[in-house]
């Protein structure tokens, strides 16, 4: 089985276009999108009619719970290193419901690395503005405080309970490639193993 490194964000951190950047740097390398597998899962096994995101709300909360079950089995399992693109929490106006239970991260025998993308609170309103997809809402400065230190606080329990590294990339505006290169070192450094260029 691979090593797996989980990533998580604040919206607007650019977690997506940082992980673009890095995946032609590695060979045997996998990006997993944690709610993209469970939708897949779900429209596989007729839970759902198509891979619509929207359609996993009509689910029960029981029926998401098994198969964000299955999603880790399945993330456990792969043979190449993974990079989990997650949440720490679902945020819903100041209701934080966790996105990555103990219970479940315990399957993954090759957790080797936590990874969390922030940028200013500035930054992350400019990019909610260009990206006419992005919910705008909760994006004053109380609630992306607050998010991010949910973020944090989960994250750094996890990697105490785990015994594995928490490593913290600020990706600011006009300086992608300096972001990429720092997570291309703390990638190398938690998977443990000599740079592999594709």
């Amino acid at each position: 089985m691979g090593k797996i490194i989980i990533i998580v964000g604040i919206r607007g951190a650019g977690k997506s276009s940082l992980m673009g950047k890095i995946a032609p740097r590695f060979k045997n390398f996998k990006i997993m999108n944690f709610g993209e597998v469970m939708v897949h899962i779900a429209k596989d096994k007729g839970y759902i009619p198509d891979a619509n995101h929207d359609n996993m709300r009509i689910l029960s909360s029981a029926l998401q719970n098994k198969i964000r079950s299955e999603a880790w089995e399945l993330i456990a399992n792969q043979k190449e290193d993974v990079m989990v693109d997650t949440h720490a929490f679902v945020e819903h106006t100041g209701l934080f419901l966790p996105g990555m239970p103990v219970a479940e991260l315990t399957k993954l025998k090759g957790l080797c690395g936590l990874f969390c993308i922030d940028a200013p609170n500035d930054t992350l309103r400019s990019r909610a503005e260009r990206d006419k997809k992005r919910i705008r809402a909760g994006m004053d400065d109380f609630a992306l405080n607050n998010y991010r230190n949910a973020n944090i606080a989960a994250l750094a329990y996890l990697s105490t309970k785990f015994g594995i590294p928490l490593y913290l990339i600020y990706n600011e505006d006009g300086k992608l490639d300096a972001a990429a290169d720092i997570l291309e070192k703390h990638m190398l450094d938690a998977f443990n193993t000599a740079k592999q260029v594709a």
